[in-house]
């Protein structure tokens, strides 16, 4: 199933792919918050769909049968922006403007990691456990493990536009130069 996600705050599920001689049903799920600004979404390990609420300041769930739910975020002014799940079964997310990192378990439960540089904006899980993350005008990579504890990486290239993409999959550079981030990275204690 491929999942789009409009800025009209809707959801669309989009089935999979059929021949020409079959019918397309596409469907569509008003969101409760109006003006929500839905931002990312991902699968979850519960078989439900996680998404990020950027304007309303929560993370949504839907089910695959279109029920809905809302978890608000404590505090005004959050901006989630980018959700995966991470090896621990939970789904973290960034909160742009609230400059953390945060934790939803499937019941609900959130937790959040304040980032002490910019604002972060793609996640996702690495290879070693822990999640990854950029952070949007600072030229770091962070890194945060399931127990919280954050480390950040400052780039070898100054005056990066560093930004995440959907999904967490992939990082891309503003900056006309060419970035690579490799084993001479240094970690920046103290978080």
């Amino acid at each position: 199933m491929l999942v789009y996600m409009s800025r009209m705050t809707a959801l669309l599920l989009l089935l999979p792919a059929v021949s020409l001689a079959q019918q397309i049903a596409i469907g569509g799920y008003p969101l409760p918050t109006a003006q929500a600004g839905p931002e990312d979404i991902t699968s979850g390990p519960d078989g439900a769909l996680w998404f990020t609420e950027g304007v309303g300041d929560k993370i949504g769930r839907i089910t695959t049968a279109g029920t809905l739910t809302e978890y608000p975020l404590p505090g005004p002014n959050k901006g989630p922006y980018t959700i995966t799940t991470g090896p621990d079964g939970a789904l973290w997310f960034t909160e742009y403007t609230g400059k953390k990192i945060g934790r939803i378990t499937t019941s609900g439960v959130i937790s959040e990691y304040a980032t002490p540089f910019g604002s972060p904006q793609g996640i996702t899980t690495g290879p070693d456990g822990a999640l990854w993350f950029t952070e949007y005008t600072t030229n770091r990579i962070g890194r945060i493990t399931t127990a919280g504890v954050a480390t950040d990486y400052l780039l070898p290239t100054p005056n990066n536009d560093l930004r995440g993409s959907p999904q967490g999959q992939t990082a891309h550079c503003g900056s006309p130069r060419t970035t690579a981030i490799g084993s001479t990275a240094s970690p920046r204690p103290g978080w």
